[in-house]
């Protein structure tokens, strides 16, 4: 059974919260597992707090410690899934927080790639094939090929192009 502390204003998500099986809801942060609320709990020693919040409430939650953030309209299917991980001390994002943290954050830190994965980034982003890359660096065709895959997987790419726009809004190449 999972305790949950509800610092909500609308009784609508209140119900839908209490409704779920395996969860009983308590009044004392001192008995609870999580905190669900609209905004971060400031009150001292509260347990992990799951923030039903979007846009820049919802980013404002995460710096303010939250450990997990979803929409207010977020499912009973949803909710069920999430409470117990947050209880965990993990974080959860939905996509939509997810999506606004990447558009404002840098997805790898500039550290995330090697020197010579930087160099193959900005060899990417000039329009150079796996075989120019090569002849440029001095490498094999394979060992560029290898290493243009670890630059895509570092960035979570999906094609050289969005390599190229991801590394942009790292700061990891200039276009």
């Amino acid at each position: 059974m999972l305790s949950v502390a509800l610092r909500l204003s609308d009784p609508e998500v209140t119900a839908r919260l209490a409704a779920l099986p395996g969860v009983t809801v308590v009044e004392d942060l001192g008995q609870a597992d999580v905190v669900v609320a609209e905004a971060m709990p400031e009150e001292p020693g509260a347990p992990p707090a799951l923030v039903l919040a979007e846009g820049a409430a919802a980013l404002e939650a995460l710096r303010a410690g939250a450990r997990g953030v979803l929409p207010p309209d977020a499912s009973a299917a949803d909710l069920a899934a999430v409470l117990p991980v947050v209880a965990r001390g993990l974080a959860v994002l939905s996509p939509g927080v997810l999506g606004g943290l990447v558009g404002r954050a840098a997805p790898v830190a500039a550290g995330g790639l090697t020197p010579r994965e930087r160099e193959v980034l900005e060899l990417l982003a000039a329009g150079a094939s796996n075989k120019v890359i090569a002849r440029r660096l001095g490498l094999s065709f394979h060992t560029a090929k290898a290493h243009v895959a670890a630059v895509l997987q570092k960035l979570g790419a999906t094609s050289r192009a969005d390599a190229v726009a991801r590394g942009a809004r790292a700061g990891l190449v200039l276009l």
